[in-house]
């Protein structure tokens, strides 16, 4: 939840903002935002592995400290600086990523694990939530508070470089203290299946690669890809699409995207209700269809109060995702597979970010956030339609799962 705070509620309000106070317009945003999907692509993987050597409370703690390193370093208001942050962050947070769902699953009784996820889900976009509403007014609080200890020009608004950039310094400093925690959150598991971990040398290293069953395992992370895909168009831009379109001001912005974080952190709580009813794999393509439909009212950027509406369903709808497919996947496969599968997952939603955000700010100025968000039905309703495609036997992918890995 700290982490949440600082590093995702806040930094999704600031963070574009301050590459826009810099003089960069959308498409080299877009850009910029894609260089985390483009290195959590190249490093998935082999973080995976050494998540497997190192084990999944060590990778949390190491990865947070770098990705507040990461986010400092942008502080260095060049662009190539700026590239470096974008790239050495998506790194670090996907390392976390990687290893937060296999520790879930480590320490979470089976039967426990939909509740359990909803409820991670409920505390970290509350977090989220509660970040976003500060983001839009921390720039203003801290240039009065330090008024009179910088150059007046600094100062002179609360949307100059120094304003964002002051504000993405606390913003590291609230997520550094997320570590304490885990600092105490010892290897506790209830899963006795889990073989330890073999000493390592390269033979062994080479060994486990091989066996691996990548396509398999491809298979299984598929739905990631549309999933990224959707997000990298939408998410990088939500900041510019308010202040764009309807010509809010930077606390509004934060206000709405709070709102929105709000939602996905309460709609994923009836899953439980859902799953009963319809099944993991029913109730993630009944989900995706409301959110598809929500982001094409969306995008015909109708009234304020209604766009605002249709961004809560289609946000909350669509992050259902998250607490419903990741142990459906994880819960298919050997626990032997549990880091490499997350890290297919990764390297899935990666790829479909980055190709949507790369191109997501080139869409903006040629043809609108209406196009955009069309785009984003899209690949939300794919998701949606090919996740029972591939788990309607979910047993027999386990099996053959296993079979492959030896």
């Amino acid at each position: 939840m700290i982490f949440c705070i600082g590093m995702l509620g806040l930094l999704d309000v600031l963070v574009n903002f301050y590459f826009a106070s810099l003089g960069n317009n959308p498409e080299t945003i877009g850009l910029l935002q894609s260089l985390p999907r483009l290195s959590g692509f190249l490093t998935s993987v082999p973080l995976g592995f050494l998540t497997n050597r190192i084990g999944t409370r060590r990778m949390l703690i190491f990865s947070t400290i770098g990705c507040v390193l990461a986010i400092w370093l942008q502080l260095i208001p060049v662009l190539p600086m700026l590239a470096i942050s974008r790239f050495l962050f998506g790194l670090t947070y996907g390392a976390q990523q990687i290893a937060i769902a296999p520790r879930i699953v480590e320490m979470i009784e089976s039967r426990q694990r939909t509740r359990f996820f909803a409820l991670h889900n409920l505390l970290t976009m509350g977090a989220m939530a509660f970040g976003s509403f500060i983001g839009g007014y921390l720039p203003g609080w801290l240039t009065t508070a330090t008024q009179t200890l910088v150059p007046a020009q600094w100062t002179a608004s609360a949307t100059t470089p120094y304003a964002y950039g002051i504000a993405i310094f606390v913003a590291g400093l609230i997520s550094l203290i997320g570590i304490i925690p885990m600092l105490d959150l010892r290897a506790r598991t209830v899963k006795t299946d889990t073989p330890p971990r073999a000493p390592f040398t390269a033979a062994s290293f080479s060994a486990s690669v091989a066996k691996m069953p990548w396509l398999m395992l491809a298979l299984a992370a598929l739905p990631m890809l549309t999933f990224g895909f959707s997000g990298g168009l939408t998410f990088p831009f939500y900041n510019l699409f308010w202040r764009e379109q309807f010509g809010l001001a930077d606390q509004s912005v934060g206000t709405i995207l709070s709102i929105g974080w709000i939602g996905m952190a309460a709609i994923p709580l009836i899953n439980s209700t859902l799953e009963s009813r319809f099944g993991r794999t029913g109730t993630l393509r009944l989900m995706m269809i409301l959110s598809a439909i929500a982001f094409l009212v969306l995008g015909l950027l109708p009234a304020l109060l209604i766009s605002v509406g249709a961004f809560i369903i289609a946000i909350s709808g669509r992050n259902t995702m998250n607490p419903l497919f990741q142990p459906l996947v994880l819960e298919s496969l050997p626990p032997s597979l549990s880091n490499i599968a997350s890290s297919m997952m990764m390297v899935m939603w990666n790829i479909g970010w980055f190709a949507a955000t790369a191109m997501g700010g080139f869409i903006v100025e040629r043809f609108g956030y209406g196009m955009v968000m069309m785009l984003a039905a899209l690949s939300v309703l794919l998701t949606g339609f090919s996740i029972p495609m591939i788990f309607r036997q979910p047993g027999i992918l386990a099996k053959r799962l296993a079979q492959q890995s030896g």
